[in-house]
């Protein structure tokens, strides 16, 4: 058993390396019409125990180099890395450093509202179903102590739209993202929702850390570039994909360039460079208008005579004129 294990790893160790089949190889030794062959399609038949030595032999010469072995590709990690940006679908929200996909949430299960919405859903002080929400923290406030001696605190989620929301975090919600920072996204499930005493607005509330999870760091939080009038820099939460300023200071400086600029002084900067080409449509227009200009045009020019200048410079008074026309 130990011959036949031999001559099989000689075998496999030769690979490709033998260009020839060396001479007096065992393949040469059957006769063709030997009973070894099958009639039927010619193919060889061993029967017993074949002699290696001859073949041995014969390829010495090619097995004293040990074959290499070669290791396999070791397979790619094709994990999304934390640093790469995820656009999630149902918020729009752009998020780096993962921690959570929207999968994992449900929200494709779940009643989804963006949070510029939730107030035309309301009924009454709530939302009709289970539904979810997700922001962007952009401000925090000081932790406070409510009545029953607990501590909650208050934060201000939007979507980058330069509009916020209040969020109310009780109990477990509380203790458990207090140290978040701005920046964070967060989605909401199931929250309390009261309207403003105004009734235009409204806050949310969660109390346990089952009805808040944390989804990542927002891509586009920013804080907008600009200095109020006082000298202060300006703290409005912004999207940095839509610029550097918030949308007052842009409005500003668009109105500050048209009043400088003098060649739009008195325009409107939106339609200085308006186009005046005009698509297929139904204008309103003056028929009479073309008519008044022609007709300003057809009048007849006044024209005086030497005698008639005279005249009228002679009625004119001395301050208006420094010098006299010859009589």
């Amino acid at each position: 058993m130990s011959n036949q294990q031999d001559d099989l790893d000689l075998l496999l160790s030769l690979q490709d390396r033998v260009l020839e089949t060396p001479p007096a190889s065992p393949s040469t030794l059957h006769h063709p019409k030997s009973p070894d062959y099958d009639s039927d399609n010619g193919t060889p038949r061993r029967v017993g125990k074949v002699d290696m030595s001859v073949f041995r032999d014969s390829v010495g010469d090619y097995i004293e180099d040990v074959p290499n072995v070669v290791d396999k590709k070791p397979k790619l990690n094709h994990s999304k890395k934390s640093t790469d940006v995820h656009i999630e679908k149902f918020s729009g929200l752009r998020i780096k450093n993962l921690s959570i996909s929207t999968e994992e949430l449900n929200f494709a299960e779940t009643r989804f509202i963006r949070m510029n919405v939730i107030r035309n859903l309301l009924v009454g002080d709530s939302i009709s179903g289970s539904w979810a929400t997700a922001g962007v923290l952009t401000e925090k406030l000081d932790s406070k102590v409510s009545s029953t001696g607990k501590k909650y605190c208050i934060w201000k989620l939007g979507c980058l739209d330069e509009k916020v929301t209040s969020l109310f975090l009780f109990g477990d919600a509380y203790s458990k993202n207090c140290n978040e920072a701005a920046g964070t996204v967060f989605a909401l499930f199931n929250a309390s929702v009261r309207k403003d005493n105004t009734g235009n607005g409204f806050s949310l509330s969660v109390y346990s850390s089952g009805q808040i999870a944390k989804m990542g760091t927002s891509v586009d939080y920013g804080i907008c570039k600009a200095k109020r009038k006082d000298g202060v820099p300006c703290n409005m939460v912004i999207n940095k994909c839509r610029g550097i300023y918030c949308n007052y200071h842009k409005t500003n400086a668009s109105q500050k360039y048209s009043v400088t600029r003098t060649e739009l002084k008195g325009g409107n900067i939106r339609t200085a460079f308006r186009d005046n080409y005009r698509p297929e449509g139904i204008y309103m227009v003056d028929p009479l208008a073309e008519r008044k200009t022609l007709k300003k045009h057809n009048q007849p020019t006044k024209l005086l005579s030497v005698d008639g200048l005279k005249k009228a410079l002679r009625e004119t008074p001395s301050k208006f004129h420094s010098h006299q026309l010859p009589s």
